[in-house]
């Protein structure tokens, strides 16, 4: 297809709005805002930068009615006059950059986080958060005061010279879906029991911001298309309140799904979730009314992007995370450059994941998010002759950023391909798309010159010879095994050699000792690998049951990992029969034994195990860094070989070390 000719990249009225394409900037949680409710440019710089990329219209989300509950830490505000004059320059930013600006305005509801305030969260009904703050059940008489408030901050966003409002009512979240949702309105007034009086409050909050703005002025209201929950609202229910929206002022629709708690896979897709994954939906209320309707969730290619709007199943598509992983999607696709798209792989990262060191959105493959005018994409003030030391997703994105600054760069890795360590992750079921990082470094590193060797292990002689003027040592990690009594006497298998394809493991009882990503995707891999109804010849070749147990000492598996990801891989774990054991600590190893310690200070043997896998994480690999410093002007050391992470680390830090040659 010809994307210059797509439909996806021609333009749109919905209401007085004419959008230049059909991709908008779904709304995503930053964690840039600021505690007075302003905007601050860190923020705004996002959404500006994605317009300038060619992005039809962008939504910042979660810009709150009523300070007094805040949603996630630092909450965007439009309840206040005095508010508007700050959001007018950040609309103008936006629409001089070529896009339009779009607040979400929201009520958290049960979602807000006063309960740290000792402030009850507001609610339909009696609910717990994921914070253990019990909202309480709002009177009639402040549903209507609610309403008024959404009818003010309307107003405010049409005087601020946005684009349009976006409305929220999905994903059984925040006080509208909450409303709309069995899963947590359990009233027995106007405002609970049957459909209609669920969706009562979504009604007259449409209805009372379409009476406090320009009869035209686009209101946009996402909704989950199917709560996919036994209870939650289904597809039928949306199809019969989809034209009553439209009826009380609804200009367009973002089909999304899922619910919050239940399901946040559902509305975060991200590993084993299919493309598409609310298009259906959106599809089939696309055939009950007549204004537009968006998709949103998992539209990860460009390409399937224009196909689904070709094909007339939707009218536009919402796009979050592929827009952090490149500002200039829409541009470069417009131009059919799709290789020179930076790929989201929808890995659930930092982009999601919030940690003390980290509590803002990054992204993995794109180190410039929430930086996005700190590194100009300029020449560098000289040009150095730079080796970088190893493949992995830190050596490569260092020896393309030096690259494109114009030095003459070379590129050692010791093994026969380039990946490091992706070459294990991608092993697991589903994690296929981060082979996406990989295969688009190694394109820009071919194109910006990179002299890349495979095969070659660097030395302290072999370096001296090149007479490099920098070197970035990017030598990853090494799969770690503690001094354990028995790791001396006895084989030590590792579950990164499984991973790597050194040994399979047919049948028998498998123990892997760890609880994180490596063990548990380990544990994933070898239940995918067994094959219990094949038939084969030969008792050597025979297939058979896998009985797989954990150990972890912490008292949680997949610590740190997202929610969207973590909880489908925990969920078939257990559904696949692993016995879990957490709390608990690994004393001793034989061939065939595991002695652990329980919470409670008892002892015991764990028994009969035919393998016993270490996947007890890495630790850094760095054997050349002091030895060259003698002789080599700038060192770097970046991501494992400085210390064992995630992938992120590694590409932000040799990102970082690059870019200031």
């Amino acid at each position: 297809m010809d994307m210059k000719n797509s439909k996806l990249f021609s333009p749109l009225t919905i209401g007085s709005l004419t959008l230049n394409n059909r991709v908008g900037m779904a709304p995503m949680s930053m964690d840039y805002e600021a505690a007075d409710g302003t905007v601050p440019k860190r923020l705004a710089d996002i959404f500006v930068r994605r317009a300038e990329g060619g992005t039809g219209y962008v939504t910042i989300d979660a810009v709150t009615i009523d300070s007094k509950y805040k949603y996630m830490g630092n909450t965007t505000a439009l309840d206040s006059d005095d508010l508007v004059p700050q959001f007018r320059e950040f609309a103008t930013r936006v629409r001089e950059a070529g896009s339009t600006l779009i607040p979400q305005i929201i009520h958290p509801g049960p979602e807000s986080i006063c309960g740290y305030r000792h402030i009850a969260p507001l609610g339909p009904s009696v609910n717990t958060n994921a914070n253990c703050h019990v909202s309480r059940a709002i009177s009639v008489d402040e549903i209507h005061e609610i309403i008024k408030q959404f009818g003010q901050a309307a107003r405010r966003v049409e005087e601020a010279g946005c684009g349009g409002i976006g409305l929220h009512c999905a994903h059984a979240y925040m006080l509208p879906g909450s409303f709309l949702s069995p899963l947590r309105n359990k009233r027995m007034d106007e405002y609970g029991g049957c459909l209609d009086n669920r969706a009562r409050f979504v009604i007259e909050m449409i209805e009372e911001v379409r009476r406090n703005v320009s009869p035209d002025f686009p209101i946009m209201l996402r909704i989950s298309g199917d709560e996919r929950m036994i209870g939650g609202n289904s597809l039928e229910e949306m199809l019969y309140l989809a034209p009553k929206f439209v009826e009380a002022g609804v200009n367009m629709f973002e089909v999304s799904g899922g619910t919050q708690y239940e399901g946040l896979e559902h509305i975060i897709p991200s590993q084993n979730k299919s493309i598409g994954v609310n298009v259906h939906e959106a599809s089939e209320i696309k055939k009950v009314v007549d204004v537009p309707v968006y998709a949103v969730g998992k539209i990860n290619d460009i390409r399937y992007a224009a196909e689904i709007v070709e094909r007339g199943l939707v009218d536009g598509v919402s796009i979050g995370r592929p827009l952090l992983a490149d500002p200039d999607l829409c541009n470069k696709a417009k131009e059919n450059l799709f290789d020179e798209i930076t790929p989201c792989a929808s890995c659930g990262g930092s982009c999601i994941s919030r940690t003390a060191d980290r509590p803002q959105c990054r992204c993995h493959i794109n180190p410039r998010v929430g930086f996005e005018y700190d590194y100009p994409e300029v020449p560098a003030e000289k040009s150095k002759k730079v080796l970088v030391i190893g493949a992995g997703p830190g050596g490569m994105m260092a020896a393309v950023t030096a690259a494109e600054r114009g030095h003459d760069v070379t590129l050692w890795e010791a093994d026969t391909q380039i990946g490091g360590q992706i070459n294990l992750a991608v092993v697991a079921p589903g994690k296929q798309e981060m082979t996406k990082w990989l295969s688009h470094l190694n394109y820009r590193a071919k194109k910006a010159g990179v002299k890349m060797v495979l095969g070659k292990e660097a030395t302290v002689e072999n370096i001296k010879e090149f007479a490099p003027e920098a070197v970035i040592v990017a030598t990853g990690a090494r799969p770690l095994v503690p001094p354990i009594k028995g790791t001396q006497d006895y084989p030590v298998l590792t579950a990164h050699d499984f991973l790597r394809g050194k040994f399979v493991i047919p049948k028998g009882k498998v123990c892997v000792l760890g609880g994180g990503a490596v063990a548990c995707e380990t544990a994933e891999t070898v239940l995918e690998n067994a094959r219990p109804n094949a038939f084969t010849r030969g008792f050597d070749a025979s297939i058979g049951d896998v009985d797989v147990t954990l150990v972890e000492m912490l008292p949680q598996l997949l610590t740190g990992v997202c929610a969207p990801n973590r909880t489908p891989l925990i969920r078939k774990l257990k559904n696949k029969g692993v016995h879990i054991n957490v709390n608990t600590k690994i004393l001793e190893v034989t061939d065939h034994d595991v002695k652990v310690q329980r919470a409670d200070g008892t002892e015991e043997w764990l028994k009969g195990f035919d393998y016993i896998l270490f996947g007890l994480g890495s630790r850094n690999y760095d054997p050349i860094s002091e030895q060259i410093k003698e002789f080599v002007p700038e060192v770097h050391v970046v991501g494992d070989a400085k210390r064992a992470r995630q992938a992120s680390f590694a590409m932000w830090e040799a990102f970082e070390a690059a870019y200031s040659l």
